[in-house]
């Protein structure tokens, strides 16, 4: 069995950690719409819209969670995609809605998250083995 370096683990975890958080996000959103909440038929079609994105989204993160715990290199570019699309999305978010410290704990979660993806020992143990 191939030793897992901590920045896999790291970002393996934070993609599960993030992708479940945003599954419950995404699933709250679609539950609450599905209860019969008293809106207009834009805003819950907007709302459905922005629930099913998120929790696909989060689906896809969980995904490459554990696809690097297992060495898959199609996980570190998909953790690495959902990582930038994170990082700018809170980005904007953060720059449009000035400083919020919800926002901010999320840039830096993110940032990490792609650090430890970028990592030389994470992107060895997907590259697999050094072929001769």
């Amino acid at each position: 069995m191939l030793a897992r370096p901590i920045s896999l683990i790291l970002a393996a975890g934070l993609l599960i950690l993030i992708g479940l958080s945003g599954m419950a996000a995404g699933g709250g959103l679609l539950s609450t719409i599905a209860n019969g909440s008293s809106t207009t038929a834009d805003v819950r079609a907007a709302a459905l819209a922005f629930g099913t994105t998120m929790a696909v989204y989060g689906f896809a993160a969980v995904l490459a969670g554990v696809g690097l715990l297992i060495f898959r290199r199609w996980a570190w570019r998909l953790g690495l995609l959902l990582s930038v699309v994170g990082l700018v999305l809170l980005t904007g978010a953060q720059l449009a809605a000035g400083p919020d410290l919800i926002l901010g704990f999320g840039v830096a979660v993110w940032v990490t998250t792609f650090v430890c993806l970028v990592a030389p020992d994470t992107r060895r143990a997907v590259a697999g083995p050094p072929s001769s």
